[in-house]
């Protein structure tokens, strides 16, 4: 009777450990996954890895069930999310919403950024305003991001064509020249 008694303790014991460890999957412990690539906190410190932190959280939501989905395009990030279920990418995109936007500290070409602003200024503005550092949830901060980051998402785009052209502003990107694409990444890496 003794050992019956032991056992169910024992069973009631793994229950609770079970039920604990289920609720131990916070928004904090689902982003560090994300580290590796994204740096901690959503801070990348690699120039063709996007910053994500600070990023308006619906913005974020949209891009990861997008992965999700397979409706954008990606080698990792697809399979990736496809891992979580839909209440752990809205945590996922809580908290890196919540966390501090970090700039990049990278010397840039000030020549070509200022070509950059006159290119932005002119295709850009009305969706990335002040400076690319405004975003919602169609439009992502550029300001401060990763000069080659920048490049290679406009580059993706335009070489995606008819595919891309899902995405706000797919337009715009079709028409850039390589040298306008370098202008505009520069300009963006150049604010802060």
């Amino acid at each position: 009777m003794q050992t019956l008694s032991w056992l169910l303790a024992l069973l009631l014991a793994g229950g609770a450990f079970t039920a604990q460890a289920e609720g131990v999957r916070s928004a904090a412990m689902l982003s560090h996954t994300c580290a590796g690539c994204h740096g901690t906190e959503g801070a990348s410190a690699g120039e063709v890895m996007p910053t994500i932190a600070g990023m308006d959280k619906g913005y974020l939501l949209k891009v990861l069930e997008d992965y999700k989905d397979d409706v954008r395009p990606s080698t990792i990030m697809g399979r990736i999310m496809r891992g979580y279920s839909d209440q752990e990418i809205a945590a996922i995109a809580s908290f890196f919403a919540s966390q501090p936007w970090v700039s990049t500290e990278r010397p840039i070409d000030g020549e070509l950024a200022y070509q950059g602003e006159l290119i932005h200024q002119q295709r850009c503005e009305t969706c990335h305003t002040d400076g690319g550092r405004g975003q919602d949830a169609r439009s992502p901060r550029l300001a401060g991001q990763w000069g080659p980051y920048i490049a290679y998402a406009l580059e993706t785009c335009r070489a995606r064509g008819a595919s891309c052209k899902k995405r706000q502003g797919a337009e715009r990107v079709q028409v850039l020249e390589d040298a306008e694409i370098q202008a505009l990444a520069h300009y963006y890496e150049s604010q802060k």
